[in-house]
């Protein structure tokens, strides 16, 4: 068995000629070397500063994320006198808000439920315009090649396949205002001048709603 000489088998770390083999190691907290333990490693080595003490920050580093109350407001906003208290605050933190006053009302989730818009499609008017296809085909004879029997409205005839408009965009009703609109329901939508809305058959003279006398606000929310 061939056995080498003269360490010409070893190399040195950048690949020179070796001359001894050192054992090296860390040890935290350690503050000298040797040719056994070769590196100094503190405690303090490993810290890391941090000046704003124990007190809450906004950060956003993967493990957390902390939100605001309000965007343009202060994270962990405390000031005396302007404390979160449902139906009487007016700020939020240190900005101007009403969010607080009328708990019922939200800017997107509200515990008062409404009518939003209609859903589903407009088929009965589709059918009313004959728009509907009971053999599947134009009203020249030629197959609509699809599995919808909807067909469209065009200047030169109904030709091409469609379906019904969506109802998505038709609104409910207003009886006060006598129009249509999104979100239009006073009861559910309450502020402090309107807290709240009673309607009580009351007027048998005026018919019309929306300037009959049968709708009565509750009075305004003025103090605490």
């Amino acid at each position: 068995m061939t056995v080498p000489t003269g360490n010409n088998d070893k190399k040195n770390t950048s690949g020179g000629t070796f001359t001894a083999t050192t054992e090296g190691g860390t040890i935290l907290g350690n503050q000298s070397t040797g040719t056994v333990i070769t590196k100094a490693l503190a405690l303090k080595d490993n810290a890391t500063a941090w000046n704003d003490g124990t007190k809450p920050k906004v950060l956003a580093d993967g493990l957390q994320g902390n939100q605001k109350a309000v965007s343009a407001g202060t994270f962990a906003y405390e000031v005396a006198g302007k404390y979160v208290i449902a139906a009487s605050s007016t700020t939020l933190s240190g900005v101007s808000s009403t969010k607080m006053l009328i708990t019922g009302q939200g800017s997107s989730q509200r515990s008062i439920a409404q009518f939003e818009h209609m859903f589903g499609a407009q088929t009965v008017t589709a059918f009313r315009q004959g728009q509907f296809s009971w053999t599947n085909t134009t009203r020249a004879g030629a197959s609509l090649a699809a599995r919808i029997n909807w067909m469209n409205v065009a200047s030169g005839g109904m030709d091409t396949a469609t379906i019904p408009t969506s109802m998505a965009g038709v609104n409910p009703w207003n009886p006060v205002s006598g129009a249509a609109a999104r979100h239009s329901d006073s009861a559910a939508n309450p502020t402090r001048a309107i807290p709240g809305e009673l309607v009580m058959k009351a007027d048998f003279v005026t018919l019309t709603v929306a300037s009959g006398g049968d709708f009565f606000d509750y009075k305004p929310i003025t103090g605490m």
